[in-house]
């Protein structure tokens, strides 16, 4: 319980920085060039998870299991070394080749210099988060946390908070890139400081090959790729379609909604280690006794807050500033999504820390796809309710899907 009430402090304050700095850079920038911003944030969102190749749970899986023994050590090591050999040079390509990806692939040519600015954060933001999940792996909620979200969403707030006192004439989009890649540096020193301080942790160059990660990491990285095709497709789709301005109301009711998701994260961040090593055990009993009762405690949160957000969805998004409140119906139909997305449970969480990577990439192989195309005709026909509507299904069909395999491979369901 101590550690539960920790994870939920830490992921609670997370996820109103988060909040804030969505609201701050939208009150203190007009709504074209927030929209901008908003829109290279989602881009390091989605191609950070890319350029780490499925290894998030696999390294969660394997240090939880083997704690910091030399083979645990290997693997982490082995997944750092992929990942930068990945992101450095797709980043050093992607700044290359900024404006046309602005001009051509998101018909915006003012986002060029924003997207260059907020790219040298991509690498960082992909090695800061391998660390995290060594953290995690130790129960060490705190600094996950501070790892994978709160210490660059905090130094960007107070960064921003200094510009907007120091500097004010100055605080446009391209400065709020800047500040933001250097928060994104600070935290991938600190991270990796902290974890090399430990007696028994330490950095070594390894070989690449390893074909046990290699089959493990294939089929969660398809899965990953998929799930983010679920959650984020609509703002890059939206971007490409769209005009600025909605893209910013969109990302804001996207964010907003996002608030109901972090009861699920703090028990993600607790549970995860103990799935991996009941399943190690063969102690399912133990798994399924977990995961129903942290699914009925989801509920029981998740459902109030579901109603303050439909109802005041109108007060919430007017937050974010003038003309935000014409979100209230996006907000209503995401947060919809995200309730779905808590009530089902941790079904992803399980079937990759039972080793069922496989079958959770069948069904993110269908909802991912589905999704996409949802989202470009929906979007053609009705804007950025279609969007919205379509990140809310695709939300519903995954959670569902996975569901269904939990009982299947698991012999249980969560929510019964």
């Amino acid at each position: 319980m101590i550690k539960l009430a920790v994870a939920a402090g830490a992921k609670v304050s997370s996820a109103f920085v988060a909040f804030a700095l969505t609201a701050l850079v939208t009150r203190n920038l007009p709504n074209d060039q927030a929209g901008l911003f908003l829109l290279g944030f989602t881009i390091l969102a989605v191609f950070s998870v890319v350029v780490r190749l499925g290894l998030d749970n696999v390294v969660l899986r394997f240090l939880s299991a083997h704690g910091l023994d030399e083979y645990a050590q290997e693997k982490l090591n082995r997944a750092i070394l992929w990942v930068a050999t990945v992101s450095l040079p797709v980043t050093a390509l992607a700044m290359a080749l900024s404006r046309p990806i602005a001009e051509h692939v998101f018909n915006k040519p003012d986002f060029g210099p924003v997207l260059f600015w907020m790219l040298p954060a991509l690498p960082a933001i992909a090695l800061f988060y391998l660390v995290s999940l060594a953290f995690q792996s130790q129960h060490r909620v705190i600094l996950t946390t501070l790892f994978q979200n709160l210490g660059i969403s905090g130094l960007f707030v107070m960064g921003l908070g200094y510009a907007w006192y120091a500097y004010p004439e100055q605080l446009t989009v391209l400065l709020l890139a800047k500040i933001y890649s250097g928060a994104a540096v600070i935290v991938l020193v600190s991270a990796f400081t902290l974890w090399l301080s430990q007696n028994d942790s330490r950095l070594t160059l390894v070989g690449y090959k390893d074909s046990e990660m290699t089959s493990a990491a294939m089929n969660l990285w398809t899965a990953s790729l998929m799930s983010l095709s679920v959650q984020w497709a609509g703002v890059l789709i939206a971007g490409t379609m769209l005009p600025a301005e909605e893209v910013a109301l969109l990302s804001a009711a996207q964010r907003t909604a996002l608030l109901l998701s972090f009861v699920l994260l703090v028990v993600n961040m607790v549970v995860a280690p103990h799935f991996a090593r009941l399943w190690k055990d063969g102690d399912v009993a133990r798994i399924k006794y977990i995961a129903k009762w942290s699914v009925r405690g989801m509920v029981v949160v998740v459902t109030p807050l579901l109603a303050v957000m439909i109802t005041f969805s109108e007060r919430i998004m007017s937050l974010f500033g003038e003309g935000f409140d014409e979100a209230a119906l996006l907000l209503t139909v995401m947060a919809s999504g995200q309730f779905i997305n808590v009530v089902t449970g941790s079904v992803g969480l399980l079937l990759t820390m039972s080793g069922h990577e496989r079958e959770f990439n069948q069904v993110t192989l269908f909802s991912g796809p589905t999704t996409i195309m949802l989202t470009v005709i929906l979007t053609n026909y009705f804007g950025i309710f279609g969007t919205a509507v379509a990140t809310a299904i695709g939300i519903a069909i995954q959670n569902i899907g996975a569901t269904v395999l939990v009982k299947r491979r698991l012999g249980f369901f969560l929510f019964i």
